[in-house]
């Protein structure tokens, strides 16, 4: 039986689209009968906040498996089912960095104008092709990644932590393997409810060239410390919200004549 601990680090704020899609999951976990919990962790630095909620996962054995979930995030309930339904140790859905990539989608565009405009696609599918999502190409910079898809899914060599399903498992072999270990003196009244370990840090490259984010870490002492693997959702519906910056110039905006 699934019972399922929702992981969210914050700032101290949610976005308001991820409040709708938290509730409209919530409530398809309640109709489907799986019981679940909400951990929220508020902190600046995205490695302590992480480790702390892996570690009461890790520490709270009734629950099966762990939804890792950004405050900025929207999506269908349905995602999250097909993660489940996918039936691996870890699975992810992939989402666009919050970048705009205006050449890509001017380019894009002019593609498209070329077109008879009955077969132009959508201006939001355009928008979606041209972002940059959170799934590297390669483990290592010069060694290609092997394609292996099975239903729906793509095996990937990393992900972002927004919205990613885990097994008990994963956390467990981390442990095991000694690649997540126990952090003396966070085992007390300030993070109460967790074993400690750290499973975020940033793990150096081989060569000691590249510092990896707390993500990437976090999937590299997976695959390359445990041997696991991680399935992508190929078609996943994810929106990353945040601010846009807006730089104006009033000699370029089109005034009435006359």
């Amino acid at each position: 039986m699934t019972t399922l601990m929702i992981l969210m680090p914050t700032g101290g704020q949610i976005h308001t689209p991820a409040v709708h899609s938290l509730l409209g999951l919530t409530q398809a976990l309640a109709r489907r009968g799986i019981a679940f919990a909400l951990k929220t962790y508020e902190w600046s630095d995205l490695v302590i906040s992480r480790n702390y909620l892996m570690s009461c996962f890790l520490a709270d054995r009734k629950f099966t498996h762990a939804l890792l979930l950004d405050s900025d995030m929207s999506y269908p309930p349905q995602l999250f089912f097909d993660l489940l339904a996918f039936d691996a140790d870890f699975t992810v859905a992939p989402y666009p960095q919050r970048q705009m990539r205006w050449q890509a989608f001017r380019a894009a565009i002019e593609r498209e104008a070329a077109k008879p405009e009955d077969q132009r696609a959508p201006t939001a599918d355009l928008l979606a092709g041209s972002l940059r999502y959170n799934i590297p190409d390669t483990f290592e910079a010069g060694q290609p990644w092997p394609h292996e898809v099975r239903n729906g899914f793509r095996k990937v060599p990393g992900a972002g932590t927004g919205f990613m399903l885990i097994r008990r498992a994963v956390p467990e072999r981390m442990v095991a393997a000694g690649v997540a270990l126990p952090v003396p003196g966070f085992n007390g009244p300030g993070y109460p409810g967790a074993d400690f370990h750290d499973f975020f840090s940033h793990l150096r490259g081989r060569g000691g060239t590249v510092m990896h984010g707390e993500d990437t870490s976090f999937c590299r002492r997976w695959i390359d410390g445990c041997g696991g693997e991680i399935w992508c959702h190929e078609t996943a519906r994810i929106t990353h919200h945040g601010a846009l910056a807006y730089p104006g110039d009033y000699a370029l905006a089109p005034k009435p004549r006359g």
